[in-house]
């Protein structure tokens, strides 16, 4: 199983960090969060997509029983 929790946490920390960066007027810090917490943000959606499919594929096989 993939882990969603893990990555959308991430993101969450990133975006924190992001902006206390802003108000320390630290743009390129805040930036480099930024990009961080997008990254974090898309391994989050392929955990889901990724679960969405694995329970897709287990209701097709009950079906089939």
């Amino acid at each position: 199983m993939i882990d969603y929790a893990q990555p959308a946490m991430s993101a969450e920390r990133a975006m924190k960090n992001m902006h206390w960066a802003a108000i320390e007027n630290d743009l390129d810090t805040a930036m480099e969060h930024c990009l961080i917490a997008l990254t974090e943000t898309r391994m989050t959606l392929n955990a889901l997509k990724h679960m969405k499919e694995q329970r897709h594929a287990l209701r097709n096989q009950a079906q089939t029983v």
